[in-house]
């Protein structure tokens, strides 16, 4: 792709508002169940554990879906490939407001994985196709808070609706928002795609690096262990804490004040996606790793007082957990550029590095919930795994920021003097 915009401003932000209004609903459907744990618990009887499994699955799901999804947008287009993906986001919807069992609500699920997997991919290529290179920062960072939006929403969607119609009248609020935005998307966005082609001409591509090339590059390893490691608590707080909030051996709050809070929290997440992307733009490319190291240490504390902190401060912490929760993958994105010796071997690294983010999050919702459970309903039974995990996100965020020193800055001329 060329480095001129492909389209008309006001038509490219048409194409972008679009796009985010569809990942609003479809990260409304992600986290349409975190704000329902206590409702769906009762409904089919059963416990924490299992029910913690609905935003477990999704994670692995998307561990499993991550690479085959890119060959078949690459195949079909992005445009095709986005109707799929809203398509399963709507017949999540459908089939869990009806699911007979715990079990068949679950399974309904990967269906959410493909959707909430798949759509950052379609965003990213509308939003690369639409505005030239210079013109993405702002809607880059505007998307970012595409699931902090979606968190507000549903919490207000549980107050007003769930009391008349259950958790499952949920489901349907949020399966006709994304047939709104599926409509939307059909009649109005474009084929990146061919758009990418058309103002490419003839182009000569450019030169690939192997997938070998890609796997023996330590840095990409590094950095998914780290981002393993900080969604553990990451999770607790998107999977996890509205059902501390409303319960009695948490902070026992009413289930409508509780959702308000997550709501309250959502402007924490919001505020943290655009302040952290005008820091790393801030912070020089090779200082980034000194970044990430003082999210760890941030994370470690605020892990550490998770579920001890006092009622009257408890709508300040969640705006702040929220922000936490929020800002170690926008650096993520931004340094795994930085830390490679070959640069030409990103999409492998950006590959390998969700890997780490899919199984913390696969699994920062379920172990968590086991340990609870384990320990008769204690919260706190959780923080040594949590805290234990950022820890060594810290320990390891020092080594790959001592690795780029010595490794890779020797090689890369181009990230000389940055």
């Amino acid at each position: 792709m060329d480095n001129k915009q492909t389209m008309s401003p006001a038509k490219a932000w048409l194409q972008f508002a679009i796009v985010f209004f569809a990942g609003i609903t479809i990260a409304m459907g992600m986290f349409k169940v975190p704000v329902n744990m206590p409702n769906i618990m009762n409904f089919y009887g059963t416990d924490m554990t299992t029910v913690s499994w609905m935003m477990s699955i999704v994670g692995i799901s998307c561990l499993v879906t991550a690479l085959p999804a890119g060959g078949i947008m690459q195949k079909v287009g992005v445009k095709t490939f986005g109707i799929i993906v809203i398509v399963c986001g709507i017949l999540e919807c459908l089939l869990g407001a009806v699911a007979p069992s715990i079990e068949l609500l679950i399974a309904s699920r990967v269906l959410d994985a493909v959707s909430y997997g798949c759509l950052t991919m379609v965003s990213v290529a509308i939003i690369s196709a639409s505005f030239a290179p210079e013109q993405r920062g702002l809607p880059n960072g505007i998307w970012v808070i595409w699931v902090p939006v979606a968190q507000l929403l549903v919490a207000q969607i549980a107050n007003g609706v769930v009391p008349a119609f259950g958790w499952q009248g949920e489901w349907v609020v949020v399966g006709v928002c994304q047939i709104i935005a599926l409509v939307l998307f059909i009649l109005f966005i474009k084929n990146p795609g061919q758009q990418a082609a058309d103002a490419d001409g003839a182009d000569e591509p450019e030169e690939k690096a192997s997938i070998v090339d890609g796997l023996k590059e330590p840095g990409p390893w590094l950095l998914t262990l780290i981002c393993c490691g900080l969604a553990f608590g990451c999770s607790v707080y998107t999977g996890l804490y509205p059902a501390y909030l409303s319960s009695p051996m948490g902070a026992g709050l009413d289930p409508a004040d509780a959702n308000n809070l997550v709501s309250l929290g959502s402007l924490g997440g919001i505020v943290g996606s655009v302040l952290i992307g005008i820091i790393i733009n801030i912070v020089k490319p090779t200082k980034r790793g000194w970044l990430m190291l003082a999210i760890c240490a941030v994370s470690i504390v605020t892990f550490l007082v998770v579920f001890s902190v006092p009622a009257a401060i408890m709508a300040i912490f969640i705006i702040w957990y929220s922000f936490v929760s929020t800002i170690n993958m926008p650096v993520a994105f931004a340094w795994v550029p930085d830390i490679l010796k070959n640069p030409k071997t990103l999409s492998m690294a950006m590959g390998i590095m969700m890997i780490g983010a899919n199984i913390g999050g696969a699994l920062g919702v379920t172990l968590p919930s086991a340990l609870i459970d384990g320990a008769g309903g204690v919260w706190a039974a959780c923080l040594p795994l949590i805290v234990g995990l950022a820890i060594v996100s810290l320990v390891l965020t020092v080594v790959l920021t001592l690795y780029v020193k010595k490794k890779v800055l020797p090689v890369r001329p181009d990230l000389e003097g940055k």
